[in-house]
């Protein structure tokens, strides 16, 4: 980086905060576009903030889930007792905030170390009562985790909950659990090792039955992601990989083989490494899917954010990988994997396998065969599937964006339709407060902005973008913060505006303005030359990466 360092006074950059007082842990967060509110859960209460601002108290509704619950001085004497900390674990930590349907939310709890979850009625935020005025609770194992450190996630489609968690007080009995809804509950065979100490990261559900009536007649898949311990590599130290795993969303476990169990459960190896000498970044942070539609998902995009378990010149080392679907769909057909068991050494399967192919879907092929649910599977499809649940092939990427020294832990992502083109915007989460704002063009990715969100370093927990208000919420350790996704007229001149490379903003003659919120036919006259534009050469890789911290920005050109 060289160039010049010029700082100014910015007051555009409004930032919104809500940290009521003792409360921590903001773990969860929900938009909800349905009721125009932002659902937050924290540690022993959840919030109902509105999203037009966060800050103003009047605009804002909690629940203490410590009282609703009855988390009695007994049950925080049983997780001490258990030998938990009584200061730091035995509380309740709320891990899962979901919306059942459009009158309801599902939330979870650690509830020192015995977790419960509830249900919420978002009309009044109560939470919901039986006919005896008592709180109707569910037990939380298989959902939600004891330990409110312990990674995993959770999505809901249609009414029935997919969660990737761990099922016993030891944290020792990796789990990805469907239950809730009309079907049956499903859950991964402990006994056959398909997960290996599992830090699950997200989930995504995607609709891949769509569009209605074509020709393949695939079923919707649920996505996980999680780093895990890697079997298959024959090395001294415990080698760690990142996965992604899927389930169909119509199975039902199996008739006599796998009974209540997944038999379509497969996994594969994301791997994301450098081009000159292959050093991984093997262990996943945070996973982001970008879908442009629903019936569009062959176009999606799997951002994640990764970082190593090994040392190469500087520590704390991050990277940005991106997969397409393409990538993940080939791995998912390709070949298996096999352990020998006597020598527990992993090879490709290279035989025959039987039909209907195992781990997948039911479709049109499996209809015509007579088999219209996974009940109906043959024996020696569900055997085999049993044992060959991981994929031959890796799904390789390499980073986009590599930062030394930076720890991210979370991302979101926007798809943008700048004035010529379209741009996917990455907002990154640090480890010490910090979101890097990026934007990718041609499969690089340039920090355009760098805002530092809270006071004191701690570490981003979680990331929501509200695309159509165009805001940011961000929570951590302390509390929450709403900031939009720009702020154009920070850029004062014509110069600033265009090398910002900003694809919100464009410069109006006058100013520089967000071009969404200009009118249709005054577009015409914007200036937003970004990298694919007309400026000399000398200048096409020229940034302005704007530092913004406590009312004041510095801007950075680099070249």
């Amino acid at each position: 980086m060289r160039g010049l360092l010029r700082s100014a006074n910015a007051n555009e950059r409004s930032a919104k905060r809500f940290s009521p007082d003792r409360v921590f842990n903001y773990t969860s967060l929900l938009l909800s576009k349905e009721d125009n509110m932002l659902y937050v859960g924290a540690r022993e209460t959840l919030f109902a903030l509105n999203i037009t601002d966060i800050s103003r108290t009047q605009l804002h509704r909690n629940v203490s889930m410590s009282v609703c619950f009855i988390l009695e001085d007994r049950k925080r004497e049983e997780c001490s007792f258990k030998g938990k900390d009584l200061q730091t674990d035995c509380f309740n930590y709320i891990k899962i905030l979901l919306r059942v349907n459009s009158t309801h939310l599902y939330v979870c709890g650690t509830y020192a170390f015995s977790p419960i979850c509830a249900y919420i009625n978002t009309s009044d935020f109560s939470l919901v009562r039986n006919e005896m005025g008592e709180i109707v609770v569910e037990d939380g194992r298989g959902r939600c985790p004891f330990n409110p450190e312990y990674k995993s996630t959770a999505i809901m489609a249609d009414g029935e909950l997919y969660a990737g968690t761990v099922s016993n007080f030891q944290g020792n009995e990796p789990i990805i659990y469907k239950s809730l809804g009309q079907g049956t509950a499903l859950k991964t065979e402990n006994s056959l090792n398909w997960l290996q100490d599992p830090a699950f990261v997200g989930s995504a559900y995607i609709q891949e039955s769509l569009p209605k009536g074509n020709i393949v007649g695939d079923d919707d898949k649920i996505y996980f992601f999680f780093s895990e311990a890697g079997k298959e590599f024959d090395f001294f130290d415990n080698t760690i990989v990142s996965r992604i795993a899927r389930v169909c969303k119509g199975d039902k476990g199996g008739e006599r083989v796998l009974q209540k169990k997944w038999t379509t459960f497969l996994k594969a190896q994301l791997l994301c490494s450098l081009p000159d000498d292959g050093f991984p970044f093997n262990i996943i942070q945070d996973m982001f899917v970008l879908t442009p539609s629903k019936e569009a998902w062959k176009s999606t995009v799997f951002y994640g954010v990764f970082t190593s378990q090994w040392y190469k010149g500087a520590s704390g080392s991050s990277a940005v990988c991106a997969f397409t679907m393409d990538q993940v769909e080939e791995a998912f057909n390709g070949r298996y994997r096999e352990v020998n068991r006597e020598t527990q050494q992993w090879y490709t399967y290279n035989h025959p396998v039987p039909e209907p192919r195992p781990g997948a879907c039911i479709t049109n092929t499996a209809r015509a065969q007579g088999i219209s649910s996974s009940l109906h599977m043959p024996d020696k499809v569900l055997n085999f599937v049993k044992d060959h649940f991981l994929m031959d092939s890796m799904i390789r990427s390499q980073p986009l964006l590599l930062k030394r020294n930076v720890r991210y832990t979370q991302l979101a992502v926007h798809r943008v339709q700048a004035l010529h083109k379209t741009y996917d915007v990455l907002f990154i989460g640090t480890d010490d407060g910090r979101i890097h704002k990026a934007i990718n063009v041609k499969d690089k990715m340039y920090i355009i902005e760098e805002l530092v969100i809270f006071p004191e370093p701690q570490s981003v927990q979680h990331i929501e973008l509200d695309d159509e208000k165009g805001l940011l919420f961000v929570s951590s350790y302390s509390g929450l913060v709403e900031i939009p996704l720009a702020n154009c007229s920070n850029y004062q001149s014509c110069g600033e505006c265009v090398l910002s490379r900003d694809p919100y903003c464009a410069w109006t003659g006058k100013q520089c303005s967000n071009i969404k919120h200009a009118p249709t036919k005054r577009l015409l006259n914007f200036k937003q030359p970004l990298l694919q534009s007309s400026v000399s050469h000398d200048t096409s890789e020229i940034f302005i990466i704007l530092i913004w911290y406590a009312g004041n920005i510095s801007y950075y050109y680099q070249y």
